[in-house]
């Protein structure tokens, strides 16, 4: 499998996300730094500060960005705290919520709503917390506090479970839902054969790559069968960290190298799975208030 650089000199990156619009953005963590490449060219497309950590794309071309507030390897900046960002197609950004403390990862789910993953951090609370958001309104509901960092978030091909990274303890958690939207108790769905899971994406087939942090390099990515069997190791580079991944629906696949500052791309074998909210089965969600209104709200508040 060849890898190609479609994005260099961009920091330590995460949150790749294929755009309905056919372009590739993500996050440059350390840079505090929302980037978009298409076509060989790669631009900024919001200085949001802090630590952006994940990213995902709502309705109207809008990219929820999970926001660590300064965390490691980010840098803290005056005004932005953990929580959530919104920015518009334009580059302009709002918050959406402060409720989560140092978010790392987020997805949106068949139900409308964006789930986040929100890890503790610190080295002595290896903990943290799952939330549930409303992007219409920025109510934010905490589903589950657990024991131990979670980092990675997503939905299947099926969307009657919320699969989750459990860092430490080198797994892939299916969270089934149950009645009025609950969470049920866990199972494991994936045991890793070495490493940390990071962040993760499907295909059409139900395989899951996952990029796995395994201290030493190169690092590498690990896919699993739908049946949560080990597949293949793929080394894509000389790199510690391969972060994150996102398959097009083209088949096109890209993984964030965060150790060289670049995000390599390559041919994979199927089609990457739909996310949400663009997949049929999918709620429509609407879109949060306008940068202005949510501006004026600020304002009147102050």
């Amino acid at each position: 499998m060849e890898f190609q650089t479609a994005a260099a000199g961009v920091g330590f990156t995460e949150g790749p996300v294929f755009t309905q619009r056919g372009s590739l953005v993500f996050v440059s963590v350390d840079q505090g730094i929302l980037y978009e490449t298409s076509a060989r060219t790669t631009k900024a497309l919001a200085r949001t500060g802090g630590g952006p950590n994940g990213a995902a794309e709502g309705r109207d071309g809008i990219i929820y960005v999970a926001q660590n507030g300064g965390q490691w390897p980010g840098n803290r900046t005056e005004g932005v705290s953990g929580g959530v960002q919104a920015v518009y197609p334009d580059g302009a950004m709002v918050t959406l919520t402060t409720d989560p403390i140092y978010p790392n990862d987020l997805c949106f789910g068949p139900d409308g709503y964006l789930y986040v993953t929100d890890p503790s951090r610190g080295p002595a609370r290896d903990d943290g917390r799952l939330w549930r958001i409303d992007v219409t309104t920025g109510e934010a509901e905490l589903l589950f506090s657990v024991g131990w960092y979670p980092n990675g978030i997503g939905f299947s091909t099926d969307d009657d479970s919320l699969f989750v990274a459990q860092g430490g303890e080198g797994r892939i958690l299916r969270f089934p839902f149950t009645g009025e939207g609950r969470l049920g108790k866990p199972d494991v769905h994936v045991q890793l054969d070495h490493g940390r899971p990071d962040g993760f994406a499907w295909d059409v087939d139900g395989n899951l790559v996952i990029g796995a942090i395994t201290g030493k390099a190169p690092g590498d990515l690990q896919v699993y069968s739908p049946e949560g069997a080990l597949l293949d190791t793929i080394s894509p580079g000389d790199g510690k960290k391969y972060t994150n991944i996102a398959i097009s629906p083209a088949g096109r696949m890209a993984v964030t190298d965060s150790d060289n500052g670049q995000v390599l791309e390559t041919d994979w074998v199927s089609a990457g799975l739909q996310l949400h909210p663009f997949r049929a089965s999918s709620v429509p969600n609407q879109s949060p208030r306008s940068h202005e209104e949510k501006s004026r709200e600020l304002q009147r508040e102050q």
